[in-house]
């Protein structure tokens, strides 16, 4: 799709004869090198879609440098003017669409450090002044953006069709971005049983040739049951795409054309924006910490801080995003989380539930002694019991006897009696 679009974007820029003629040739040189380059650095014998997407977004910004430099032939600039477009950069005198400074200005400093001005002979201006003044054009301790869980569903509740609600939780679940995410096709996505929880799950297979360069190829099981149900209906109704689109890019093509039989989301990336955007303002979900508008790659951190919170480790949570071992990124969003800072006060908390658990043995221990010792008690009680019971027995068969004895004798007696009076 972006060969598509860098082919006619290119043409259009090269045939824009409101661009000069030596401006225009300097950027068919470069492009001309670039896909050289690409090539030849990744040991293509052919320019593949991801090199196809750097240089489509090449042409954005050569357009713009254009236009900041007035539309004036690039070898004859000076150094003041060339210094003066960087601090209107800087200043945030020269603004985006939004209206906002340019957040990730080294990009095109970058282009002017490179090949595009190197063939005007102006490159080694453009170093010598981010050099001296040590501009850097982007910030390392970006913004922390994440949203939680319960905001995430309440995003995809949003969405009306079944593969738009799987699309969310994969980017939610894998953590994979956008474009990655919408090459998959039926055959990276393997299902399979949980030999712990003996629950399904599937086996997300992120090859090189879909991720950007700067990935890890990996594969990564899903952990929502969401994730699993979703795609088991997606699987089982994967069918050619036959709508008919129309643009300035593709003239009355079926989609099928654009998009194999075999892949998940027959959609590209500007769609999936549109309907991502469209349920973030149904829901009504913010970003926390600074309630900034919720995008695709907001879901990436979000699955990070999901799991950091969830007991994940660095090492763990960077594996599944693809970062390097070294990656520093992930940093950011422990330190807001306070995960690192917790940890004295967890070990402190353990160590009191440590000391809580021995006293509650000793005290076992002691009710058991307890026990043992009323037992006992009771048992000598209980001998004692029938020892009294034994003695009032014999007790109440002597008075018995004795009364049975005392009867005799008087009766004796009075026989006695009578017989002497007679």
């Amino acid at each position: 799709m972006f060969k598509a679009r860098y082919e006619h974007y290119r043409e259009t820029l090269l045939n824009d004869g409101m661009i000069n003629d030596s401006n225009r040739k300097t950027i068919r040189d470069f492009l001309e090198h670039e896909e050289y380059k690409l090539k030849r650095k990744e040991g293509l014998s052919e320019v593949d879609e991801r090199s196809y997407k750097t240089l489509y977004f090449y042409l954005g910004k050569i357009k713009l440098i254009n236009e900041w430099f007035n539309n004036k032939d690039w070898a004859e600039l000076t150094e003041n003017e060339i210094k003066k477009v960087i601090d209107d950069l800087e200043d945030g005198i020269i603004k985006n669409k939004n209206g906002v400074r340019y957040s990730d200005r080294a990009w095109f400093y970058q282009i002017m450090k490179g090949e595009l001005f190197d063939v005007a002979g102006k490159a080694e201006i453009v170093s010598r002044i981010t050099r001296k003044f040590g501009i850097k054009g982007r910030l390392d301790n970006k913004q922390v953006s994440f949203i939680k869980e319960e905001d995430f569903r309440r995003i995809a509740d949003c969405v009306i069709t079944p593969e738009q609600k799987c699309l969310l939780f994969l980017a939610f679940d894998i953590g994979e971005n956008l474009g990655a995410l919408l090459e998959l096709e039926a055959n990276d996505c393997r299902r399979q049983i949980n030999r712990d929880t003996q629950e399904p799950e599937y086996l997300i297979i992120l090859s090189m040739d879909k991720l950007k360069r700067s990935r890890t190829a990996r594969s990564e099981i899903t952990n929502y049951p969401e994730t699993v149900e979703l795609l088991d209906i997606v699987l089982r109704n994967m069918k050619p795409a036959d709508k008919i689109i129309s643009n300035r890019f593709m003239k009355n093509k079926c989609l099928s054309e654009i998009h194999k039989d075999s892949k998940l989301f027959k959609f590209g990336i500007k769609t999936a924006q549109r309907l991502f955007n469209r349920a973030v303002k149904l829901s009504g979900v913010r970003c926390l910490p600074d309630g900034q508008s919720v995008k695709w790659k907001d879901l990436r951190s979000s699955m990070a801080c999901d799991l950091l919170a969830k007991g994940w480790s660095r090492d763990e949570v960077n594996a599944r995003l693809g970062h390097k071992p070294s990656s520093k990124e992930i940093d950011k969003y422990i330190n807001y989380l306070s995960l690192d800072r917790n940890k004295p006060k967890q070990k402190v908390y353990d160590s009191s539930i440590k000391q809580i658990q021995e006293d509650l043995n000793r005290q076992k221990e002691l009710n058991k002694l307890q026990g043992a010792r009323l037992f006992e008690e009771n048992m000598r009680m209980d001998e004692m019991k029938e020892l009294f019971k034994g003695y009032a027995e014999k007790t109440a068969a002597i008075i018995n006897d004795l009364r049975k004895d005392n009867l005799q004798t008087r009766q004796l007696l009075l026989s006695l009696k009578n017989d002497q009076h007679n």
